[in-house]
């Protein structure tokens, strides 16, 4: 299998870094800054290396991967499919069982009901231009994220890991999610979704960034 990971100075690139990493699939890794051609200019901010990224993804986000010359955008597209083609890995349930449909209910939950409220602060913190930016909703954000990490919380008071009691590509996805909230200082009431990221931490692959 040949993969290229592209994007992978990005955030969530983590994901796809750490699931691969897991799997034992080697890839080549290739940050934003290096898309310029050689007669290119060197990438100035943000807005460059999102227009360095358009040649992969259409809004020019990361990170993107090239598996045998297919291309798939999304970090929890990315991590489900690359555990599913390294069934011997074993990162995650078996197609078809209910296990499975948790997999897909804990990532959708932590892309729709957590990400969602913290990159929303972010975009409108740095990413926009000033003029474009709408700040008005921070305070809504950060309450709205951590009414859904209660809702982890709560699950993980039971359990070590979210599908199957054992870590899979699920962690991954939803592990990042709640680390990002751990470092915007928003777990202070959710003691279980400490030790659950204590765990992961502890992973000898783990690509969460901690400060």
């Amino acid at each position: 299998m040949d993969v290229t990971l592209y994007g992978a100075d990005s955030g969530r690139a983590a994901r796809a870094k750490w699931t691969l990493d897991e799997a034992g699939v080697e890839y080549t890794s290739v940050d934003r800054s290096d898309l310029a051609g050689p007669g290119d200019p060197k990438p100035q901010g943000l807005a460059d290396l999102v227009e360095l990224q358009r040649k992969y993804h259409p809004l020019g986000k990361a990170p993107v991967i090239v598996i045998d010359g297919e291309t798939l955008f999304e970090s929890a597209a990315i991590c489900t499919h690359i555990a599913d083609r390294v069934p011997e890995a074993d990162l995650i349930a078996k197609p078809g069982t209910f296990a499975r449909a948790e997999h897909d209910q804990w990532v959708s939950f932590s892309l729709t009901e957590m990400d969602s409220w913290l990159w929303n602060s972010t975009v409108n913190s740095f990413v926009l231009p000033e003029e474009k930016r709408i700040t008005a909703g921070f305070e809504q954000n950060v309450e709205m994220f951590k009414r859904s990490a209660l809702v982890l919380e709560a699950h993980l008071a039971g359990h070590d890991y979210l599908v199957e009691d054992r870590f899979t590509v699920t962690d991954i996805v939803a592990g990042w999610s709640v680390n990002w909230g751990w470092r915007q200082g928003h777990l202070d009431a959710c003691p279980a979704l400490g030790r659950y990221l204590d765990r992961l931490w502890a992973r000898p692959r783990c690509a969460l960034v901690r400060d």
